[in-house]
């Protein structure tokens, strides 16, 4: 085992690694601060910098293995931070009105990339695949825009992160229903509603064990710890395990992240 170990680690290039990580955290830290200025969401800069330092353009950046586990890790640290922002009170207040987003949020890029494929003349499997890539939705993205604002206590960014967590749900059950039809001609019942029970059941349950499992086990923690890093880090390994778990749902993992 050790010996496997040692081989793995020695086929990994940490100064490419490290190289790479200071340039892409350098050069988007200076398109962030240039879009600050010019009162535009530093996300957006971030983006356009990833775009110029990567393979689409200079190809400064090749991107590896490693640096999409820490890109994943970011954005899982991201929603976390997010997700204390939220308050739950709230969050059941604009309900009605966040799954009323995530529903046509979903049916027009859907329907309209089924159509789009249509015109140019794709067929019937390539356009239901392009609308539902289409229906897609970042919700990393959506979270540092409302971010960068300053307006995630806003109750639009609310609905907003809301309709963005139902839209994962959402998306997963149409490119379920999708990859059944383009391979076997039709829907799989079973499968679909396993899909869907799988989803629906991770967010009541790790809801239900957020609610009143971890706060208890937090307080008593908390009373006894002697290290002020205790509560800190058992936060990082919740999240992380709650991202875990929605991975093991067949969600985006940074969505057990916002909900931790």
């Amino acid at each position: 085992m050790y010996s496997f170990l040692l081989a793995s680690t020695e086929s990994v290039d940490f100064g490419a690694i490290f190289t790479d990580l200071a340039l892409i955290l350098i050069v988007a830290k200076l398109a962030a601060e240039l879009f600050e200025r010019i009162k535009v969401p530093a996300v957006l800069g971030e983006i356009i910098a990833g775009i110029v330092i990567g393979p689409s353009m200079l190809g400064l950046i090749d991107p590896s293995d490693a640096m999409r586990v820490l890109a994943e890790i970011g954005v899982i640290i991201l929603l976390a931070e997010v997700g204390m922002e939220m308050d739950l009170t709230e969050l059941r207040r604009v309900g009605k009105a966040s799954m009323l987003v995530a529903i046509i949020g979903v049916v027009v890029p859907m329907s309209s990339g089924v159509l789009a494929g249509s015109i140019l003349g794709e067929s019937l499997n390539a356009s239901l695949f392009l609308g539902a890539a289409l229906a897609a939705t970042s919700v990393g993205i959506t979270a540092r825009v409302f971010g960068d604002l300053k307006a995630l206590s806003s109750t639009e960014a609310r609905i907003v992160l809301g309709a963005a967590v139902a839209d994962d749900v959402l998306g997963l059950i149409i490119l379920t229903v999708v990859t059944r039809i383009v391979q076997q001609g039709s829907v799989d019942i079973a499968g679909l509603a396993s899909t869907i029970g799988l989803a629906v059941g991770f967010l009541v349950i790790a809801g239900s064990i957020g609610l009143f499992v971890i706060p208890r086990i937090f307080a008593w923690v908390g009373i006894r710890a002697l290290s002020p890093a205790t509560i800190g880090v058992l936060a990082a390994g919740v999240t992380f395990g709650f991202s875990a778990a929605a991975s093991g749902s067949q969600l985006a993992p940074i969505i057990g992240a916002f909900i931790a």
